[in-house]
């Protein structure tokens, strides 16, 4: 995370995007005036990995009132920002932030621990995160992609295109939640934030299948040359389904 609000230049972004959220961050301040709290940005392009012309740009946009009619004073300035560069707000009221961090603990966690503060106050910076809410999130998330790529192994078998990406959107929402799943038991995290780094820490830790993870990292990095990959969807399904077990079995004292 940085301290504090900094130009978009010095996200080291592509033109065209930094150049939409420069655009971006003037034109809401000027619509929303003092409801405006905050614009946030959080995911891959606060982690200095923007994906090309195919990523979202995901960005908070807190507001002090988040009414509908509020929000719609917003909607021809956000419209032009995702058709100029992907933005995809997350349009949240101020006074929501706890209650969300409730609902969606991972999801604050990681904002939390990797945003660029671009407009106004940074509300996410001390946001507290119920380490039992926590654990139960990541067995929820965990048991929700196990469920969805089982559906994949039946639906995909036939199209291995398909499947490679289809796996290759898993990739990062299945590192996010081992990544979590490492925090609730104690281990520790690796030292950089890539889904690789992630996946190897988690392997070693819980006996998962680090080979799988490994080519699936690699799989996420455009590297398509798996020669099984219906076997492959069907051992990273395993492995969510394994870890989604192991975060059941946590006993977490808050």
């Amino acid at each position: 995370m940085r301290d504090g609000t900094i130009s978009v230049n010095a996200l080291h972004a592509p033109v065209a995007v930094a150049t939409a959220l420069g655009h971006l961050t003037g034109e809401l301040q000027a619509a929303a005036g003092d409801n405006l709290v905050a614009l946030v940005l959080y995911g891959g392009l606060a982690r200095g990995r923007h994906r090309g012309p195919r990523s979202n740009v995901d960005l908070a946009v807190v507001l002090a009132d988040a009414a509908p009619e509020r929000v719609r004073e917003l909607a021809p300035v956000l419209m032009a920002a995702w058709r100029a560069a992907r933005v995809e707000p997350w349009i949240v009221g101020r006074a929501e932030i706890p209650r969300l961090a409730d609902v969606f603990p991972t999801r604050l966690l990681d904002i939390r621990e990797h945003h660029v503060l671009l407009h106004g106050e940074d509300v996410f910076a001390a946001v507290a995160i119920d380490p039992r809410l926590l654990r139960l999130r990541v067995e929820q998330e965990l048991t929700n992609l196990s469920l969805r790529m089982r559906r994949g192994v039946a639906g995909l078998a036939a199209d291995p295109a398909s499947m490679a990406t289809y796996l290759a959107g898993v990739a990062r929402p299945l590192a996010i939640q081992l990544s979590m799943l490492l925090r609730v038991t104690g281990r520790p995290l690796p030292a950089e934030d890539r889904s690789a780094d992630v996946f190897a820490a988690a392997a070693a830790a819980f006996g998962l299948d680090g080979e799988a993870l490994a080519v699936l990292a690699g799989l996420r990095q455009g590297d398509g040359d798996v020669e099984d990959m219906a076997g492959l969807l069907g051992r990273v399904q395993a492995t969510a389904t394994r870890a989604a077990e192991i975060a059941a079995e946590v006993e977490v004292i808050r």
